[in-house]
């Protein structure tokens, strides 16, 4: 495998080493979990919260006013995160930190946020903008957003071997993998064309895996962001089980095409290769989950089988 990445600025390989250092010395049971949850006893409920960002994508998305698309791509970010989980978005924050403060433009930014939202019946309550001339470098913002829902009262079905992962095409790069994908852009291995291409925003799946789960056709949920399609979906496929994925099965997408010519079977463990968002199910609910989430071209993605 090749260390485009490292070399582009991101050390996946230490990202690991931190996550297995955390592991041994904090007790939530939260840890690697997609969206962390929290009993209220007393209420008789179980918050969710989610809490990421889009990486460097706001660097190219910022310059170039794309507001909406900071938007989609942050809120796209949480909610799909918190789509792994049986759950009623509620509310959304956002912290925008800058070197100089724009109204205008983060005005904009915060008005698409709640637009945004209100398809989502999640309401944005608050934020907070930061400006730190003496952090960020002059033209850089960074933008963060924290998601809060309550689970469903939903019993969950047990992953099993012979349980089918469907897979569902992603919008192209979403936002994760840009420090690599932007310094490809600069020398001049991705093309102006192809380079707009990565900043189309993220699909959202939230509405229609809520659907799944309200209608007990899945099993497990997984949000494909940073670190690729196995090491996201392994997070949500329990001890003694593994799975055996068909890459090839994936709908082609022509940016993918030219990253795996690129930079060869890296590809796999930083972008989501055309595969967004993946449950894992019992086969007898396929053509169901077909028909509920047919705008995204689901596909058999593997199997889980035993370890």
């Amino acid at each position: 495998m090749s260390e485009m990445y490292k070399k582009s600025g991101v050390n996946l390989d230490e990202a690991e080493k931190l996550n297995t250092k955390l592991k041994s010395t904090l007790k939530t049971k939260n840890l690697g979990a997609f969206a962390g949850a929290v009993e209220i006893a007393n209420l008789g409920l179980k918050l969710l919260t989610c809490c990421d960002g889009i990486g460097s994508k706001i660097i190219p998305l910022y310059e170039k006013k794309m507001f909406r698309e900071i938007a989609v791509d942050l809120i796209a970010a949480n909610l799909n995160d918190m789509a792994t989980r049986p759950a009623r978005a509620v509310s959304f924050a956002d912290y925008i930190a800058v070197n100089r403060l724009d109204s205008s433009a983060i005005s904009e930014i915060i008005t698409e946020l709640e637009n945004e939202l209100r398809k989502y019946d999640c309401e944005l309550i608050g934020g907070e903008t930061s400006e730190m001339p003496h952090l960020l470098r002059d033209g850089v913002i960074d933008i963060c957003g924290f998601a809060i829902g309550i689970e469903k009262d939903i019993k969950f079905l047990p992953v099993q071997s012979g349980d089918i992962v469907i897979g569902l095409k992603s919008s192209g790069i979403h936002a994760n993998g840009f420090t690599l994908i932007r310094k490809l852009f600069t020398d001049g291995k991705l093309s102006d064309v192809e380079f707009e291409e990565t900043l189309v925003p993220a699909y959202i799946y939230y509405n229609e895996i809520q659907s799944l789960w309200d209608n007990n056709l899945i099993k497990a949920a997984a949000n494909i962001t940073g670190g690729g399609i196995f090491d996201n979906l392994i997070r949500v496929i329990p001890e003694g089980l593994t799975l055996e994925l068909n890459y090839n099965n994936i709908p082609a997408q022509g940016i993918f095409e030219k990253l795996k010519k690129i930079t060869g079977d890296e590809m796999y463990k930083v972008f989501n290769c055309g595969a967004g968002f993946c449950v894992v199910a019992d086969s007898d609910n396929l053509a169901e989950i077909e028909e509920i989430c047919r705008n995204y071209e689901p596909f058999i993605l593997g199997r889980v089988k035993e370890a």
